[in-house]
């Protein structure tokens, strides 16, 4: 395996702490609809925050860095207390989507919008199934709002990652982060 340049280090710590910041952002928001339903707003929140490790991953350009991205904001969501109901169960929660967006990555060769898209809407879906085996316990028409919050958050994230990644990385490319 390779050595990490600090650039692609760089990159990568910024786009984990941008995505533990979106979700504590986001998720106020998305508790107003979510709490009319009677059900976790994670899932709603989450697309916004994986979005970011879409991002990272592809800014970095390194096989297993979402993976790694993931494990870290795990660590550091349960250090800091934003693990919420988790616990110390956030390290698999946040380290399996980012597995998923190293699989999507390895799967599709094209980095277009829909892979965004896709890896997205991949990486939320096992979020927050894993988020209600591990925790909620949710079933029937609960289960099925939760992993459709999920997958509507995961298109719009991965829209904005697209569109995100596209602007931020004409800019590391025109030398606005130099390695």
């Amino acid at each position: 395996m390779k050595k990490l340049t600090a650039r692609q280090l760089t990159l990568m710590a910024f786009c984990l702490l941008l995505g533990l910041c979106a979700k504590r952002i986001i998720s106020p928001v998305t508790n107003v609809l979510t709490d009319f339903f009677r059900i976790p707003g994670g899932s709603a929140a989450v697309g916004f925050s994986l979005a970011f490790l879409v991002i990272g991953r592809e800014l970095a350009a390194v096989p297993g860095a979402a993976t790694a991205m993931g494990f870290v904001q795990g660590l550091l969501a349960i250090a800091l207390g934003f693990s919420g109901y988790q616990g110390p169960l956030a390290i698999i929660t946040y380290t399996l989507p980012g597995l998923v967006i190293d699989l999507t990555a390895w799967a599709m060769r094209d980095r277009g919008l829909p892979y965004f898209i896709v890896s997205s809407v991949l990486a939320c879906e096992v979020s927050a199934f894993m988020s209600n085996l591990l925790v909620f316990h949710l079933g029937g028409v609960a289960l099925l709002l939760w992993q459709l919050m999920a997958a509507c958050s995961g298109v719009a994230g991965g829209i904005c990652a697209s569109v995100l990644y596209a602007r931020v990385a004409r800019i590391v490319r025109l030398g606005g982060i130099k390695s």
